[in-house]
C-alpha cells in the first residue's frame, strides 16, 4: 500500500510538472519572453526619449516651430508602450512559430548571450556617456590589436545594428513629417514626395554614420568580453537562425512604428473633420501613407 501510494503521489507530481511546463510554453508566453530578453521591449520604452532628441534637432531648422512642437508633443503623448508591445506581440505571433521562438530563447538564455546583454545595458545606462568618451580617448591613444578591431567591426556587420537603427530613425522621421504636414493649415501644406525621396537617398549616408557610431560604442560595451566570446557571438548571428532573428526583429519594429503613426494620422483626420464641421470647409484626407521598409 505504501508503494502504491508513493507511486500515485509521484504520478500526480509529474502531471503537475508537465502541466505547468506546457502552460508556460505556449506560443504567446514564449513571444512575451522573447520580447523582453531580446531587448525589443527596451527599444520600445526608449522611443519617447528618441522623439525628444529628434524634436530638439528639428526645432533649430523648422519653418513652423510652433506647429512642429505641438505635433511632437501630441505624438509623444499618443505613444502607449503597452499597446506597442501588444502590436509587437501580435506581429511576432503571426510571423513566427513555437519552434523558432524556443530556439531563440535557448540562445538568449545562454551564459554568453546573457553576459553580452548585461554589458550592453550597463554601457547604455544613464551616466555612462562620460566614461565611454574617456575610454574611447584612451583607445585612440593606445589602439587595440588588429584582431580586436576586426572582431568589433564584424559584430556590427552580422547584427546589422546600423541598418536597424537607420530604419527606426527613418520610420520615425517619415511619420513625423507626414503628421506635421497634416497639422498645418491646408494652404500651408507641402507635397512630401520630394522630401521623402530625398530622405530615402540619404539612407546610405545616415547608415554609415550610425555604423561608425555603433562600432565606437561597441568597443566600450564589449570591453569585458573576450575575443573568443565575441567570435562565438558573431558565429551565432552569422548562422541561419541568427540572420532570421535579425530580419524578424527589424520587420517587427518597423510594423509597430507604422501602426503608431497610422493611428495618429487617423486621430488627426478625425480632429480635422471636427474642425471642418465648425468652419464649413472640406478637409483633405490626411491619413499618412504606409511606408515600405528599405
Amino acid at each position: 500500500m505504501k508503494r502504491s501510494g508513493l507511486t500515485i503521489t509521484c504520478m500526480l507530481l509529474l502531471l503537475l510538472l508537465v502541466s505547468g511546463r506546457v502552460s508556460a510554453e505556449t506560443h504567446q508566453e514564449l513571444v512575451e519572453n522573447y520580447i523582453d530578453l531580446s531587448g525589443m521591449g527596451e527599444m520600445l520604452r526608449s522611443l519617447p526619449t528618441e522623439m525628444d532628441a529628434l524634436a530638439s534637432q528639428r526645432s533649430l531648422t523648422s519653418r513652423h516651430p510652433d506647429v512642429e512642437s505641438r505635433v511632437y508633443r501630441m505624438v509623444r503623448e499618443s505613444f502607449d508602450v503597452r499597446k506597442a508591445k501588444q502590436s509587437l506581440s501580435a506581429y511576432l505571433l503571426h510571423h513566427t512559430d513555437t519552434s523558432y521562438v524556443e530556439d531563440i530563447l535557448r540562445w538568449l538564455n545562454t551564459p554568453l548571450a546573457r553576459k553580452i546583454t548585461r554589458e550592453e545595458l550597463s554601457a547604455s545606462a544613464s551616466g555612462q556617456q562620460a566614461n565611454m568618451l574617456h575610454y574611447l580617448a584612451d583607445l585612440q591613444a593606445t589602439p587595440p590589436p588588429q584582431r580586436r578591431i576586426a572582431l568589433v567591426q564584424e559584430v556590427e556587420r552580422v547584427t546589422h545594428l546600423s541598418e536597424l537603427t537607420t530604419r527606426i530613425v527613418m520610420e520615425v522621421t517619415r511619420g513625423m513629417m507626414e503628421s506635421i504636414n497634416l497639422a498645418l493649415p491646408e494652404g500651408d501644406r507641402e507635397p512630401l514626395d520630394d522630401n521623402l525621396e530625398e530622405m530615402e537617398t540619404m539612407g546610405p549616408v545616415i547608415r554609415e554614420g550610425f555604423r561608425q557610431q555603433m562600432i565606437l560604442t561597441s568597443f566600450y560595451a564589449y570591453r569585458n568580453i573576450s575575443d573568443k566570446e565575441l567570435a562565438d557571438y558573431i558565429g551565432f548571428y552569422d548562422s541561419d537562425l541568427g540572420r532570421r532573428e535579425i530580419r524578424i526583429t527589424g520587420d517587427a519594429l518597423g510594423h509597430v512604428l507604422r501602426e503608431w503613426f497610422a493611428e495618429f494620422g487617423r486621430r488627426l483626420a478625425a480632429a480635422a473633420k471636427d474642425e471642418s464641421g465648425k468652419t464649413g470647409q472640406t478637409p483633405q484626407d490626411p491619413t499618412p501613407k504606409e511606408s515600405t521598409p528599405f
